[in-house]
């Protein structure tokens, strides 16, 4: 080798398979057939296309469901120079001494048809005449330099001066210009856009193909790579020709069907390089070769893919004494073979095993990786190819190192890596069962899932929709194979291992974990929740009602898959049959007699989160009224005195789901009173009431609210003094959730409590002063009123306080607790009132900022009437003349404001003060 062919390999081995590896490793850029980024798209079509199988790959509204289309991408292939770079010095760029005028490449593209034929023919005329070798060498500098230009590699390729080249190349005996002359052939071929029809007659294949027979090796070499240029070419024209033209008869279509007929014998004569011995730079320029060609497909990948081929490629993948370079386009050229003739898979893996292949993945370059993960995808989509698939898949389940590098590589590889390594799983998951908890069981995965969702990089995405549709699609028949699996161990036909043990991996129960967390992934959840596998799931409850071995850890699983359900709410409301007719009644089953605690809860959430969703939506609500009050009254109301007595957080839950089916009117209040269960509603008021919650009170309030109470029931229970303590309480703590529903509570006593006088009439404006005043008069019948109503006299205080809140709705129900305290407890309302009547003041004197006109008439009227009160039963009590001479000037205020339905009141009121003693 010398001088001048060294530096030519060492540029190439330094820089130009650098930068192409680097190239094909960026998932973002595709080489196309070193056309220049200045080249027009058009012209670049001429030298490339997708090929019709991958023409998917740049297809984002593509089908997901098709993974063997969503594995590709087009970096898959991409394509690379076979000719190695010019050397970028400075030295290169300077224009050879020349017996003519030299244009600069930018000038040489503008040259007139009379100055290019006139310069054309001069160096034909040096090329042909008796000029001495290194002025022909000089002038070949020269056009390598217009080469890198593709306007001008264009203009030489289709002129005279590539056929004067040709014929040099054929005639030539000198090894050094059969050298150069090859190199610059191939430069041009590789900067070309286009190479017109006429070019295939000039013998430039024979002159190639000689060259590559040459003894010398510098000659061989480059002959390769200018030969490799070309066949591309060709390729891509045959390729683009056939789709313009398609043929008459299919099976004509392996035939090219444009000018160049490339023999079978040059093809064999390319795939004769990669035999062992030959040497390694032949060998890597037909590598590039091979693997630009089989990124068409079709024709051309076929003409590559025999049984020699596919051996050497495998060797040179595995050759520990190759370089990366060669090793990895060796690879690429197998996965373009077996991509386009999938037959062939077995070939490659009767070569080396999957385990083999797969252990690049945690070790290997991310180009290796790449081609690793392609044809580990390749293998399993072609598996029904395969004779024995079970002995080649072996190696591979025992692989320790396999499910950490494809999780690592789905965290934190490359977006076409994360891709790739996601299919592989889907696959694999696909293939075997055995697979679902190594992956879905692990703590690692489903998070990136979720995180992968938020990525914006279209491959990606399209994998990871594939991805969970392929595994999602898993579950129904893993369902059914675990519902067979108990009825047979139901028959004695099967024992099984705890669900938590790792033995047995026959037994399909123990992957029933799988779905609970792919449940937890909201990924994967609304592609698991089908009807399909709710169907299984209701199937499933209702066979886990006889016992089996294992049935206690099996239920819990089931019962959280069934916990997972209801965040998925469409699933639901479009298919409440399943749950309104099966799931739910079996849940009820379920419940009574379990023994499991948590087991019990379990049912009743469920339970409570489906109705509650169900409740919610109207239009499913009206539809299927009947069917929720069968389930209401049928399935839940007659557990209930269970549930209230079941261990925490069992009762909070059984209280919640009845407020809201007493709410909805599923549940009358006549059915808890049959039940007998008021004093137990009423229970939590006798506790710790920082224990108490917001359902219990609202359970009291329904009841106390109903028109089917009865008033002795409520006496009987004693617990007047303890709402009123919960109402401090929460007022106290500010409970605001607790606020609204307590004052509720009083109120519904009350008018419980006066509602039974003959003749009473309720009215929300208050009548205890005026010209026909309904101050209650009528002795008050003990049997039916509520005799400890008297205790909310110690509560006024709060009662006035919340009747100055800026919450209309509590001001409201607590001003008109007062009214209704008045007649129902005259004395013990008087004299919580007149002791706080400084509060009644501070809402009186509000009057100018907005406070309701129904609050303030409520309060002058309880201020006439406890004075009233005061006088006529000469009570005595403690009320500070200051305090009674500001309320007199508050309402004289109002006495002369004019204010319709209060001027009136407020002198009535300001009379009934004015009566009061000095001292009271």
């Amino acid at each position: 080798m010398d001088q001048s062919d060294s530096q030519a390999i060492s540029n190439l081995s330094a820089s130009d398979v650098s930068k192409a590896h680097d190239q094909e490793s960026s998932s973002n850029h595709v080489e196309v057939a070193s056309t220049p980024p200045s080249v027009s798209s058009q012209n670049r079509n001429q030298r490339i296309k997708e090929s019709p199988a991958s023409a998917p790959d740049s297809d984002c509204s593509k089908s997901s469901n098709n993974i063997s289309q969503v594995l590709w991408h087009p970096s898959d292939l991409s394509v690379r120079p076979v000719m190695p770079s010019r050397k970028a010095d400075k030295l290169s760029e300077v224009i050879p001494s020349l017996p003519f005028e030299a244009p600069q490449p930018s000038d040489f593209v503008k040259m007139s048809k009379e100055q290019l034929d006139a310069l054309n023919n001069r160096i034909i005329a040096i090329f042909g005449g008796n000029a001495g070798i290194s002025e022909k060498q000089n002038v070949i500098r020269y056009l390598e330099m217009l080469s890198n230009n593709a306007d001008a590699a264009n203009i030489l390729t289709n002129g005279p001066i590539m056929l004067m080249l040709v014929k040099m190349l054929r005639q030539s005996k000198t090894s050094a210009l059969r050298v150069q002359l090859a190199s610059l052939i191939g430069l041009l071929i590789r900067h070309s856009t286009f190479i017109e029809d006429e070019f295939a007659n000039s013998g430039i294949l024979g002159a190639l193909t000689d060259g590559f027979r040459d003894r010398q090796e510098k000659v061989r070499r480059f002959s390769m790579a200018a030969l490799g240029e070309l066949l591309f070419y060709i390729s891509t024209q045959n390729e683009h020709a056939r789709d313009n033209n398609p043929p008459e008869f299919p099976s004509k279509d392996n035939k090219p069907v444009s000018g160049w007929q490339v023999p079978n014998s040059l093809i064999s004569l390319v795939s004769s390089v990669l035999r062992k011995g030959e040497d390694d730079m032949t060998q890597l320029y037909a590598l590039r070769t091979i693997e630009n060609i089989c990124s068409q497909g079709g024709h051309w990948t076929a003409r590559f893919t025999s049984q020699d081929v596919i051996s050497n490629l495998c060797y040179i993948y595995r050759a520990a004494g190759k370089q990366e370079s060669m090793r990895l386009t060796a690879g690429s050229c197998l996965v373009r073979l077996v991509r386009f003739n999938p037959q062939s898979i077995q070939s490659v893996i009767d070569r080396f095993s999957l385990k083999d292949i797969a252990s690049t993945l945690s070790k290997g370059s991310l180009r290796e990786q790449q081609i690793s993960l392609n044809l580990l995808n390749l293998a399993f989509l072609g598996s029904h190819l395969f004779s024995n698939i079970g002995r080649y898949l072996l190696p591979l389940v025992e692989d320790k190192n396999l499910v950490p590098s494809l999780l690592s590589l789905i965290e934190q590889g490359s977006e076409v890596l994360r891709g790739k390594a996601l299919v592989f799983v889907a696959l694999l998951c696909k293939n075997g069962k055995r697979w679902l908890p190594q992956f879905f069981c692990n703590a690692r995965l489903l998070p990136t899932v979720d995180r992968l969702a938020k990525e914006k990089d279209n491959y990606l995405k399209q994998c990871l929709d594939s991805f969970l549709h392929v595994v999602a699609t898993t579950i129904p028949s893993l369902l059914d194979c675990i519902t067979g699996d108990i009825q047979q161990m139901m028959a004695g036909r099967r024992q099984i291992s705890a669900l938590t043990s790792r033995s047995a991996p026959k037994n399909n129960i123990n992957l029933f974990p799988v779905v609970l967390h792919l449940l937890g992934c909201s990924s994967f959840r609304h592609r698991v929740v089908t009807q399909q596998v709710l169907r299984q799931l209701a199937n499933l409850i209702q066979v886990v009602e006889a016992p089996f071995q294992g049935r206690d850890d099996f239920q819990i699983t089931l019962l959280r898959i069934l916990e997972s359900v209801p965040e998925e709410s469409p699933v639901i409301l479009e298919n409440p049959n399943i749950f309104i007719r099966e799931i739910l009644p079996s849940l009820a089953v379920l419940y009574k007699g379990n023994r499991d605690g948590n087991a019990r809860f379990l049912c009743l959430k469920i339970m409570f989160d489906v109705m509650d969703i169900m409740l919610n939506e109207s239009s499913l609500k009206d539809q299927r009224s009947e069917d929720l009050k069968l389930i209401s009254n049928s399935h839940f109301l007659p557990l209930y005195p269970t549930l209230i007595e079941d261990e925490d957080p069992i009762p909070m839950y059984a209280q919640k789901l009845l407020v809201m089916l007493i709410e909805f009117d599923y549940i009358k209040i006549s059915d808890i009173l049959d039940l007998k269960m008021v004093s137990k509603c009423f229970e939590f008021l006798l506790g710790d009431l920082t224990n108490a919650n917001v359902n219990n009170v609202k359970l009291c309030l329904a009841l106390a609210s109903a028109p089917e109470m009865d008033s002795k029931l409520l006496s009987q229970l004693k617990v007047v003094r303890k709402i009123g303590n919960l109402l401090e309480f929460v007022y106290a703590k500010e409970m605001e959730d607790f606020l609204e529903p307590t004052i509720g509570l009083c109120r519904a006593f009350l008018l419980c409590s006066i509602g039974s006088r003959k003749g009473f009439v309720y009215t929300k404006e208050p009548t205890f002063l005026g010209p026909i005043s309904s101050e209650p008069s009528a002795r008050i019948d003990l049997q039916q009123c509520i005799r400890d109503i008297t205790d909310f006299g110690s509560n006024v205080g709060v009662l006035l306080e919340l009747s100055a809140s800026h919450e209309a709705s509590i001001a409201d129900i607590a001003s008109e607790c007062i009214i209704l305290l008045l007649k129902a407890a005259p004395r013990e309302a008087t004299t919580g009132f007149l002791t706080n009547l400084p509060k009644a003041g501070s809402i009186l004197e509000s009057w100018r900022k907005g406070t309701s006109y129904l609050i303030l008439q409520r309060i002058l009227h309880t201020v006439g009437y406890s004075c009233r009160q005061c006088l006529s039963h000469a009570m005595i009590l403690s009320i500070s003349k200051p305090e009674i001479t500001w309320i007199e000037l508050i309402v004289s205020d109002l006495k002369s404001s004019n204010i319709p339905g209060l001027a009136d009141v407020a002198s009535l009121v300001l009379s009934e003060l004015q009566r009061l003693p000095p001292c009271v």
